[in-house]
């Protein structure tokens, strides 16, 4: 059942949504007041009756009718861009639709119009147009202007019913997100599975008629290349946040961000390489087979479709998406710094920036080379004199093997030793260089920054040192080659301080040893803290949003407190990876169970209450870690999970086995 039958019966379930409660309690209270006008005694019992279900249904109503949205990005004042306005306003009447009450730039590559409504979409007040600040910095106006056209097809430019479906549609699934556990997130989830499987054919279809509205605004050829642009745009500001952008966070200096990622994809390297990748995505997606049904069509799907419209297109406007933005030197900078939540520090530019970083860089790993040396015990002398040294006579693997991940594959570990080390006494005879003034680093938008002799010459850290790390004979050559670069042989760097966990996730609440804990996943370990709510806390956040929003807010406030704190609070257990033998997931239906096989010996540096544990085979201890019925995670535990545990994890799944 496709068209408008669909969309009646979508909007009709919707409404009896509403409608069924308040028609339940408005009955039981009607019957309650006809019945005590005949038998008062009566009709007060029923109307006592009457009220707890009230209260429950008016209180769940409330919980899932108070997840409102959010605004995203920074509002732009129309009298400001006055050229970004005038687009907007004129792609809305192209494309029959009425205009944005707000345009807001993010720093997400996406754009979207997001609907501030009531009733779960029912009624809207105000729509927010959000323009990612990276698709401006690559896409040129008639790109944008295509991707802008798109959404105003997809939410308005069809029939009222279907932009009402999707309004519904999209709050409904934002409102399943934002509910935490209790008995309003178990029943509003199976409506929300009923009304999505309902929906869904309605919101492929608004996909289409939302590419067919850019396509008719700017044209197919323009349309297609927007969509394969902005999947280039959307893996390249991954990797440019990765690369660059955590350059200026190590530092604490601002650089010119949208400038910046221009000049990253303009880079012949790296534009080849996007490309690529994004045909590899657009070709990959959706090969599970579900993504029809659940997820909508394919981008594939909606350029196959965009190739099949008649070809009118106008000719389009290649400037710079940048050209929109009045006074760019200027708002640039102003909008980037209203973006970031916390100022990184005074403004520099992308040279000086790549310079202080690299030092920084070749400092760090300097300092984590001695940090080994004395924690491996091969050697007091963490000089690169020392280090040659100790390499010379075939204690590589021994100085080394504390820098190494305890989850790599035995026969990964070879390897690993040779990558490491040269990496490690590369980036050290760097810092030697960097410190007495002989080279620099210098910034490459192709890849990682190079380093720049004082001779103007590049040196490649790897080919210097990677042979004499592999065969120890060469290492008397690599100590004349390091001499006639000038690096002084004495240098080092202090040791290396124990670095701080990093949170991958939460899961909350699990239940080790008969008690409630958060389990906080890091790249260090594990942490078990004594749970923050109990069963009946956790059942009333699904009914009253105060409760939820304390709930979230210790959850939130968890998440920021330093790793190295928690670990200090009463009846807190820490699991570090370099105890952990093996791990096991076992996946059931009614949840998961993980066990871990541990070293606790004299050497542990895991702080474990021994009524968690039990004796295992091997002089090893066991720990296991259920989930709950209503287990919930805030970030990605169970991907840091895999990445902590690596080899070592082993995951069996019975969740599909009979019985």
């Amino acid at each position: 059942m496709r068209g408008p039958w669909r969309a009646v019966l979508a909007l009709a379930l919707h409404t009896g949504f509403f409608a069924l409660p308040i028609g339940l309690v408005v009955g039981l209270l009607g019957i309650a007041l006809l019945t005590y006008r005949y038998d008062p005694d009566n009709g007060l019992r029923a109307g006592l009756a009457a009220l707890p279900v009230a209260c429950l249904i008016g209180l769940g109503l409330r919980t899932v009718l108070r997840t409102h949205m959010r605004p995203r990005g920074v509002s732009l004042d129309r009298s400001a861009q006055p050229q970004l306005w005038a687009a907007v306003e004129h792609i809305a009447d192209e494309a029959g639709t009425e205009e944005p009450g707000r345009v807001r730039i993010t720093s997400t590559p996406e754009v979207c119009l997001r609907a501030d409504t009531t009733l779960l979409g029912l009624r809207t007040r105000r729509r927010h147009l959000e323009v990612g600040l990276p698709l401006i910095a690559g896409l040129d106006v008639s790109e944008l202007r295509a991707l802008v056209a798109h959404q105003f097809g997809c939410t308005g430019a069809g029939s009222r019913l279907e932009a009402a479906v999707h309004r519904t549609a999209v709050d409904v699934e934002r409102t399943t997100q934002g509910l935490t556990g209790g008995p309003t997130k178990w029943l509003f989830t199976g409506y929300a599975h009923v009304y999505t499987a309902i929906t869904a054919p309605i919101m492929r279809d608004l996909k289409f008629t939302g590419d067919a509205v850019a396509a008719r605004v700017e044209g197919h050829r323009v349309t297609t290349t927007a969509l394969r642009k902005a999947t280039e745009i959307e893996l390249g500001w991954r990797d440019y946040s990765h690369e660059y952008l955590s350059m200026a966070v190590s530092v604490e200096r601002t650089p010119d961000l949208l400038l910046g990622f221009r000049a990253f994809l303009e880079h012949p390297d790296r534009k080849e390489d996007l490309t690529e990748r994004a045909k590899r995505v657009i070709a990959e997606e959706g090969t599970d087979g579900d993504r029809d049904r659940a997820h909508g069509p394919t981008l594939r799907q909606r350029v196959d479709a965009l190739e099949r419209l008649g070809d009118s297109d106008d000719e389009p406007d290649d400037r710079p998406a940048m050209a929109l933005v009045r006074n760019p030197r200027r708002a640039i900078p102003a909008l980037e710094d209203q973006l970031m939540v916390d100022g990184m520090g005074a403004r520099v530019p992308w040279p000086e920036l790549a310079r202080m970083a690299g030092a920084a860089e070749a400092a760090h790993q300097a300092a984590r080379l001695s940090s080994s040396v004395l924690q491996s015990g091969v050697s007091s002398d963490s000089t690169l004199a020392g280090v040659l040294a100790a390499l010379h006579q075939g204690q590589g693997a021994e100085l080394i093997n504390p820098m190494l991940d305890p989850a790599l594959c035995p026969e990964d570990m070879d390897q690993a030793v040779i990558d490491t080390l040269t990496e490690l006494l590369g980036a050290t005879a760097v810092d030697a260089l960097v410190c007495a003034g002989q080279a620099q680093h210098e910034l490459d938008w192709g890849g990682a920054c190079k380093v720049r002799l004082a001779n103007g010459q590049l040196l490649d850290p790897d080919r210097l040192v990677r042979p004499a790390v592999v065969d120890p004979r060469l290492i008397p050559g690599l100590h004349r080659h390091l001499v006639h670069l000038g690096v002084p042989l004495e240098h080092s760097q202090p040791a290396a301080e124990e670095p701080e966990a990093v949170l991958a996730g939460i899961v909350s609440p699990v239940r080790c040893a008969g008690s409630l804990h958060e389990l906080l996943v890091t790249d260090r370990g594990l942490l078990l803290v004594p749970s923050l709510s109990g069963i009946a806390r956790r059942v009333l956040a699904g009914a009253l949003t105060s409760v939820r929003r304390r709930e979230n807010h210790q959850l939130a406030r968890l998440a920021d407190t330093p790793i190295t704190q928690l670990r200090e609070q009463a009846d807190a257990q820490w699991v570090d990876s370099r105890d952990i033998a093996t791990a096991r997931l076992l996946q059931q239906k009614s949840g998961w169970v993980l066990t871990l096989e541990l070293y606790l010996d004299e050497y542990a540096v895991s702080e474990i209450d021994s009524a968690s544990t039990r004796p295992g085979e091997d002089d090893l201890v066991l720990l296991e870690v259920h989930s709950t019925p209503d287990s919930g995670t805030r970030g990605a535990p169970y991907g840091g999970l895999d990445e902590l545990m690596g080899a070592r994890m082993n995951v069996e799944d019975q969740r599909n086995r009979d019985g």
